[in-house]
Formats: structure tokens, sequence, C-alpha cells
């Protein structure tokens, strides 16, 4: 009997050391605006009127951040938890994060989209839940010091685990190129982001794809320019443009081409940009380049109708004129086409 009550009072010992002290809290708190230990200093209801006062400045900018205050930012966020929620409702929260965070991507250089991302950090643990969103967000600005805070506070391990009920989070190696940066804290070069596409051309269509306007949304200027830039410098280092490559950035051409996406001028120059070096290095099949030709002809048509932009046409023009000029070439040469 002695022993067997010994053996319980052990189990009770075990239990109550393994569990989780309600009062203590942490002694540190991941944060984008606070020092770890200074974080875990300050609750959640000191940081939510923090967020809201980064919202407004947000809203002033667009109108479009003002939905997320009755949403992401409301006071009824602070007693959800979603590793409790059942997985419709996580995928409507995730719907509401992710399009927030895309918003978001055109501001994050100011401290007013920073503070509001604190919030969502501390409350719906987006550095956890939601990497692909927050690092395609903050890419832009991967040469300042908010980047690499961002990035310090994400785990890139290449696994797959369960964090919320029925609901897979996938910690992948897509992003494991970052993993020095957490570590020498300095913010990465632009040249080793463009390598990083070279080696990985799934990370060259996920910036594609990402850029691509939609009919429900379309990116803001610093975003756009910082994924052309990478598309073009990607495609103008890669030796040979194969069917691979062109497929993976298709995308990107046809979506920013398309008068029905409503893209704006930023967009549009993206994408013919790209149009311009795959018709100079990469052999495409005449059914693609009638295709190309068609988009380029039909947004020169559908913007001259709504104003007349010399220099525009002009860019448009030349974009027309060097698809014919390689369509033409290829049909003389009659060289062996890619497929796409």
């Amino acid at each position: 009997m002695a022993t067997s009550l010994a053996s319980q009072l052990q189990a009770i010992k075990s239990v109550v050391a393994g569990a989780p002290d309600p009062i203590k809290r942490p002694q540190t708190r991941p944060s984008v605006l606070f020092a770890p230990k200074e974080a875990a200093d300050i609750d959640l209801r000191t940081i939510l009127p923090i967020a809201l006062s980064g919202l407004e400045v947000l809203v002033d900018l667009d109108e479009r951040f003002r939905s997320y205050k009755d949403t992401l930012f409301s006071e009824i966020s602070l007693d959800l938890d979603r590793e409790k929620m059942v997985p419709k409702e996580n995928e409507k929260l995730n719907g509401s994060i992710h399009s927030f965070l895309r918003l978001l991507s055109g501001h994050l250089q100011l401290p007013a989209a920073l503070k509001t991302l604190e919030y969502l950090i501390r409350r719906y643990q987006v550095h956890v839940y939601n990497i692909d969103e927050l690092v395609l967000c903050a890419l832009p600005y991967h040469d300042t010091h908010a980047f690499v805070r961002i990035m310090q506070l994400m785990d890139f391990s290449d696994l797959i685990i369960f964090l919320l009920p029925l609901a897979k989070c996938c910690r992948n190696g897509k992003w494991s190129f970052l993993e020095g940066v957490k570590s020498s804290g300095a913010p990465p070069p632009r040249n080793v982001l463009v390598q990083q596409c070279i080696r990985d051309k799934g990370l060259l269509e996920t910036l594609c794809n990402y850029a691509s306007p939609t009919k429900d949304f379309q990116h803001s200027r610093p975003v756009i320019c910082f994924c052309t830039a990478m598309i073009v410098e990607s495609l103008g280092a890669i030796p040979k443009l194969d069917t691979e490559t062109v497929q993976r950035v298709l995308g990107f051409v046809f979506n920013g081409l398309n008068p029905a996406m409503k893209g704006d001028r930023d967009h549009k120059a993206g994408a013919l940009m790209v149009v311009g070096l795959l018709a100079s290095r990469a052999t495409l099949a005449p059914k693609l380049m009638q295709n190309l030709i068609f988009f380029v002809a039909r947004l020169a048509q559908h913007d001259a109708s709504e104003s007349v932009d010399l220099p525009w046409l002009r860019v448009m023009i030349m974009a027309m004129i060097s698809l014919v000029q390689s369509f033409a070439a290829m049909r003389l040469l009659v060289p062996t086409f890619i497929h796409v």
C-alpha cells in the first residue's frame, strides 16, 4: 500500500509540474514593435488600441482597410482563440487574414502598418499559421530591418505538422533560404532573392501569382514593381528559358494584359516587359505567339479608346513589333518550338 501511495503522489507531482501556471507570464513574446522581454509585459488589450491607431492611418491611405476594423481588429477578437475554432471558422479567419496581408503589403514600410501587424502576430499568431502570406507581404521590403525582424519570428523548418483541429499547417522548405537572415540579422540583397528564383522555379511562380491582378484585387505599386523586377531579372539571368519556366510566368503576363482584370499601368508595363524578354530569349510555339500578339493588340485598342497617351501606346506597339519579328524569324528558321 505504501508503494502504491508513493506512486500516486509521484504521479500527482508530475502532473502539477507539467501543468502551465495560469498566473505566470512568459518571459518573452514575439513582436515587431517591442523587444521580446518588453513585449511579455504588454497585454493584448494594450496592443489593440495601438493597432487601431495604425489602422486609422491606413484607412486614410486606402479605404479598403476600413472593413477590417469590425472583423480582425474588433473588440470581440480579444476573446478569440483560433486553436479552438472549428475548421470552417478557421477557413473564414484565414481568408480575412490573407486579404488583409495582401493589402498591407503595399504599405509595410509605414510604422502604422507594423502596429496592425503587431496585433495579428499576438492575437492570431500569423507568424505561425500564415507563414506564406506573411513572407510575401514582407518580401518587397527585404532590404529593411523590419523585414529581418519579421523573419526572425518564423520557423522555416522543412516539416509538416498539425497545429489546428483538422487544419494542416505546412512548414516547407520554400523559405528555408531565409534562415540565414534570422541568424545574421542582415537584410538580404535582391540578388540573393533572384538567385533563389533561378534555383527554385516554384518561388518564381509564387511571385508571379502573387503580383498578378484579379477582378477583385490589384496590388499597389511597391509590390508590383518589386515582383516585376524579380521576374525580369530572374528570366534575364536564366541561361535558357525552357518550357517549364515559360509556363510559370504566363499567368502574370496574360492577367496583366487582360483589360477585364482592371490592372493598372504598373501591371500592364510589367507584363509587357516580360513579353519582350520571352520574345527575344525564348522559342515559343506559334499558337502562344499569336495569343500574345492578340492580347497586346487588344490592350492597345482598349487603352487607346480610354485616353490618347502616345508614349504608352508606343510601348505597346514596340512590344507587338518585337513579337511579330520573333514570329517571322521562327517561321523562316523553322526551329524546334517550345510547346506551351
